[in-house]
């Protein structure tokens, strides 16, 4: 057994063809070629495949050859070819790492198994179990399969071993090591890699005697590999660093380089089966995703939403897939999908990685796929939920609720509405313990459902548990399914509290029956006003506290819905140019009234003159909130709908906004150039609109394309420059938010341009989200023939 086949993969730098130190004959060597590869970078230039398992490795390496690298791998690995058991082992490690990434967890359990099977008695030949054993253990938890009995089988394999008890190996001519001392590398790497695998709470359960507490492996040293690896990944953050410093503080221009990646990296801590193999994961994925949005390559994109899928890591991948939908290519959304649907929709593999990315991709799926995948996602909710990603702990209601909302938005697609509906309300009828958790995760679901397609007759159930007294104990999700189905919540008593204030508003604006009476109007508003001379007050003091809905904005919106509300003017001013107020609870109000524009009285804009200086150019500062942004853009936008500021002003404060560095400000100028609609015909704002549009950034690109949108459709000297830019957004972006801004603004138009019509017309036919081709038809169908 030439267990330098195993080195190559395991402890490649010792066999392989070395970049400095050149040996025509060694450069030949099947096994120097294959490290080399492995390593990467430079190491692998010089590699030339003279081994038809050096080939397959190689296309191993590359997204869009990968299937067949392992199909050739494995029938390597078993054929004729395959008689020295090492090279059949570290042809199947790889071939491992390639099934899995493609998610063919039962084919990759079957031929490590069937390899394991064909080992011997031998220390080559438990060391060659004990990778295996290990590669499947790290296979088994990925799948979401029992995996710790492996774990322990291999620690025990390794147990035994010592480097004097192995045949003697070539090692590479760039290398100062020795077949031992590489052995004995590998033996420890393996060893760590079976500790990092081991649950915290196995200590009491340690396979044998020697095998060490969790105390005592945090105490002993890295491997070499794993030091090795850690200094490879460095170097890649490193060069990434001195790629930006390069393009930003000098005139040069990095030419014939591939981009820094951790791919390489990645794969050695996956060879191990060491359990840092999950932050590899993230770190590879999010390296990428920053790069994409820097203005790289997004053909492979589907890859990092598969990594950090298999890395659990759920934050960052829900913060992905909201940029992708928003600015795509969601086609990277769809294939994903689809692995998952093909891969991963048994119930010990479907968890919440996989639900969110059937959310956020089931307006993209065909009806057949979406119903696939809620039959997946309904058989787990009946199996009692997703389970927790391996290593980690979620609760069980939040886990169910991305379930919920994965089924809510997949009906959506397939017509299986009523499914979800009587699930949810089985949900909210049934004895389990009412809580906020619960509450808030049948809400969000409930408002996802395609309530156009539901059941009379399930609407009717749902108004019944409306009337009853469960809804004390679902408040949020009472006025869901009270906004939803147009009715009122009955209450008995006086109208109070700001949560349910709030609620109550918010069924009004849905339907009329539901709005406040005269005499609550009185009540509410003066409920309201101390609620907003409190705050101030409070917060005057040094002390705040957060709340789930703005007093402020629940004063605009009575100012704007009820006039005799009209009373409130006074106080909410007071509040909204209290510098002690963090803007977080000023903004909504501020931009509510910006957006409606409700008659300001005239003693209520002579409190707003003299603070206008100091509101625009005073950052907020709170406790745990600040906003250093200047000028204020929530409150530029209020002055500029009420003319408290002249133009003059507004050209200069968005003129600052939009050339600040902070995105966040940029992101807020093109906030306010959208409020600007009204102004359209201005010809100092259109530059800015034009210039936005261009942005990389998908927020500031969709509100630009908005204001773009109005002009087209308005008679004037800017219509056909406005018209032509439209044309191209519509036509290239691969979004979600530029189309759908776009055609909110354009929705109730009875004319508009041939070109922007025509483009309007692609979407409804072509566009992948359902949604986006539905609003296109309301636009096309809203015009006059």
């Amino acid at each position: 057994m030439n267990l330098a086949w195993i080195a190559a993969v395991l402890q490649p730098h010792t066999v392989a063809i070395h970049p400095n130190f050149s040996d025509e004959e060694y450069s030949q060597e099947p096994v120097g070629q294959l490290a080399a590869l492995l390593i990467g970078g430079d190491w692998a230039r010089r590699v030339t495949p003279n081994d038809i398992a050096v080939s397959y490795a190689e296309a191993l390496l590359h997204p869009e050859t990968v299937s067949e690298g392992a199909e050739g791998l494995i029938r390597e690995a078993f054929s004729g070819h395959g008689e020295d058991m090492a090279r059949s082992v570290a042809l199947l490690l790889l071939a491992s790492f390639a099934t899995a990434e493609m998610e063919e967890y039962d084919k990759c359990d079957a031929f490590l198994t069937r390899m394991i099977d064909m080992t011997d008695s031998t220390a080559s030949g438990r060391l060659a179990r004990a990778a295996l054993t290990q590669q499947r253990a790290l296979r088994r938890r990925d799948a979401g399969s029992e995996y710790i009995r492996d774990v322990f089988d291999a620690a025990s394999l390794l147990e035994s071993l010592e480097p004097a008890q192995f045949p003697p190996f070539v090692v590479g001519p760039g290398s100062n090591s020795t077949p031992g001392r590489a052995l004995e590398s590998i033996i420890y790497a393996l060893k760590r890699s079976t500790w990092s695998l081991t649950p915290h709470g196995y200590d009491t359960k340690r396979p044998f005697e020697s095998f060490p507490s969790r105390m005592n492996r945090l105490k002993m040293p890295l491997s070499e590999r794993i030091l090795r690896i850690s200094a490879d990944r460095a170097s890649v953050y490193s060069r990434h660093v001195r790629d930006g410093f390069t393009e930003h503080f000098t005139n040069s221009t990095v030419i014939g380089r591939s981009a820094p990646d951790l791919f390489h990296q990645t794969l050695a801590v996956e060879l191990l089966g060491h359990g840092d193999v999950y932050q590899a994961r993230r770190e590879l994925a999010t390296l990428r995703l920053v790069q994409y949005a820097e203005g790289a390559s997004v053909s492979n994109l589907h890859v990092s939403i598969r990594l950090l899928r298999q890395a659990g890591a759920t934050k960052e991948l829900n913060s992905a897939l909201e940029h992708i939908r928003a600015a795509g290519p969601i086609s990277a959304l769809s294939r994903d999908a689809r692995q998952i649907i093909l891969r991963r929709s048994t119930t010990q593999r479907l968890r919440v990685p996989e639900l969110a990315v059937l959310k956020a991709a089931a307006e993209m799926m065909a009806p057949s796929e979406a119903d696939n995948a809620l039959e997946a996602v309904l058989t787990s909710l009946a199996a009692g939920g997703p389970p927790n990603v391996a290593g980690a702990s979620q609760h069980r209601i939040a886990r169910l609720g991305i379930a919920w909302e994965a089924a809510s938005a997949l009906a959506s697609t397939c017509r299986r509405g009523d499914e979800v509906a009587a699930l949810l309300l089985r949900e909210v009828r049934d004895g389990r313990q009412h809580t906020q958790l619960l509450d808030s995760n049948v809400a969000k679901s409930v408002k996802a459902l395609p309530w156009d397609e539901i059941e009379p007759t399930l609407k009717a159930q749902w108004s019944d548990w409306l009337a009853s007294d469960d809804t004390q104990n679902f408040k949020d999700t009472a006025e869901a399914v009270a906004i939803a189905l147009e009715l009122a919540i009955t209450r008995t008593g006086e109208l109070s509290g700001i949560e349910n204030i709030a609620a109550r508003l918010n069924i009004g604006l849905h339907n009329p029956a539901a709005r406040l009476t005269h005499t609550e109007v009185g009540g509410v508003v003066s409920q309201v006003s101390a609620s907003l001379n409190e705050m101030r007050e409070e917060t005057t003091r040094g002390l705040f506290s957060f709340g789930t809905r703005s007093v402020g904005d629940i004063a605009a919106l009575l100012i704007i819905e009820y006039p005799h509300a009209r009373d409130l003017w006074e106080n909410l001013a007071s509040f909204l140019t209290s510098d002690s107020i963090p803007r977080i609870e000023r903004n909504p109000a501020f931009d509510r009234l910006a957006r409606e524009r409700p008659a300001l009285p005239i003693a209520t804009r002579e409190l707003f003159h003299p603070a206008v200086d100091r509101l625009l150019e005073s950052p907020g500062v709170g406790l745990l909130y600040d906003d250093p942004i200047t000028p204020y853009p929530a409150a530029l936008r209020f002055m500029a709908a009420y003319s408290l500021v002249d133009d003059a002003r507004v050209m200069e404060s968005l003129a600052r906004l939009s050339g600040h560095t902070n995105l966040q400000a940029r992101r807020e100028a093109s906030r306010t150039l959208s409020c600007l609609r009204v102004r359209a015909s201005e010809p100092w704002i259109l530059p800015f609109a034009l210039q936005m549009s261009h942005e990389s950034d998908i927020s500031i690109k969709s509100n630009a394309t908005r204001f773009l949108a109005h002009v087209a459709t308005n008679t004037g000297p800017f219509t056909a420059v406005a018209s032509t830019r439209l044309v191209e957004l519509l036509g290239k972006e691969d979004g979600l938010l530029v189309p759908l801004f776009a055609l909110r603004e354009l929705t109730g138009k009875a004319e508009l341009p041939n070109d922007v019509a025509q483009a309007i017309d692609s979407l409804r036919h072509e566009h992948p989200s359902r949604r986006v081709r539905a609003t296109a038809s309301q636009v096309i169908a809203g015009l006059s023939t």
